[in-house]
Parts: structure tokens; sequence; C-alpha cells
């Protein structure tokens, strides 16, 4: 026993015209709403400009214009540590556990400060040693702090990956955007093509 086979009519012209219009509708809304993002992100990005935030140092004494200071350094302080200050100038000197005086180098200038109040890494200590270390610090303008030299240390990397997030982000918003509206735009011309010319 057969069945007779009900084939669905194809939509009407004008139906199909409507379905197509309204995917390109929101393809173009999608594409302006992409762009309006991009350009958002963009202008955030402007406002915070093209320097990373560096964090500042974790002092391991409270920072002064007069630090005077004993410090019990452990095997995690061994190597070198660093002397912060605002400003290039003052004088520091330290001892050792066995009463030696200290070895210190100083920094040359660079383009990046830390913290919000924009500490500066002048100086770097070594540490050859664990034990009780005595720093004495005079600076009559602001103040010194001893940190790791850890904020430093990746400072640059910190402000790689910053320049790249601050041209990554626009670049696929944008790249984003133009992929849309080409592909909007070649299947509008697609669909005005196929469209029945009237007669």
């Amino acid at each position: 026993m057969s069945f007779p086979l009900h084939n669905q009519p194809p939509p009407p012209p004008a139906a199909a015209q409507a379905t197509g219009e309204r995917r390109l509708r929101k393809g173009y809304i999608a594409c302006l709403v992409s762009l309006a993002t991009t350009l958002a992100v963009f202008a955030v990005l402007l406002v915070m400009g093209v320097d990373a935030r560096q964090p500042a140092p974790d002092f391991l004494a409270e920072p002064d214009r007069e630090l005077e200071v004993e410090l019990e350094l452990g095997e995690e302080h061994v190597g070198e540590l660093g002397l912060y200050s605002q400003l290039y100038e003052g004088g520091c000197a330290f001892t050792t556990p066995s009463g030696e005086p200290g070895l210190s180098r100083s920094q040359t200038v660079t383009q990046f400060d830390y913290g919000d109040e924009e500490w500066h890494l002048i100086r770097t200590m070594e540490i050859p040693e664990a034990g009780t270390y005595r720093f004495v610090c005079d600076n009559e303008n602001a103040d010194f702090g001893i940190a790791s030299t850890h904020v430093a240390d990746t400072a640059r990397n910190r402000q790689l990956v910053w320049g790249l997030t601050w041209l990554g982000l626009p670049a696929i918003g944008l790249i984003t955007t133009a992929t849309i509206a080409a592909v909007t735009f070649l299947r509008d011309r697609r669909e005005k093509a196929a469209a029945p010319v009237p007669g």
C-alpha cells in the first residue's frame, strides 16, 4: 500500500525576502555592536595609558627618611635586596651578620616606578647569608624602603604583557567587526542576485 508524498510548497517570494532581510538586519546590528564595543574598550585603554601599572614593593620595614633598622633575614632573602625611594638621592649603608660592611650597587634611572607612591629601585644590596643585618639610610627629601627586587625584576615582562593587551584587544575587535561586515555584505549581494526580477 503506497502513500502519496506531500511535498511542502516553497515559501512565497515575499516571505523568503522578509526572512533574508531580517538575517541581514541582524548581521549589520551585530557589526555595529562589535564596533561600539571595540571603541569602548579602546577608550578605556586610552584612559589607563600605555604603561603597565606596577605593584608596590613588599617592604620588610616601614619606609622612613631616616631609616635605621635591624632585620633578621632568612634563607629566602639570600641573594639581593632592593633599596627603594621616590628620589635618586640620599645615602644608605648596612652591615652583614659578621659585622662587615655590606656591598651594594646603584641602579640606573628606568621608566618604571612601583605603586601609587611611585617608588624607584635606586640600589641593590648583596645579601650573602642569613642572619641579622643593620641598615642605616638617610634622605632629607624622600623615604627609603627595603624590599625584594622581584617587582623590578618582573617589570619588563609586565610591561610586555600589557603592551600586547593594549594593542591586541582593539585589533581583535576591529578584525571581528570587519569579518561580520564582510560576511553580511556578501550575503546581501548574493541574496539580491538570487532575488527574482519583477516582470
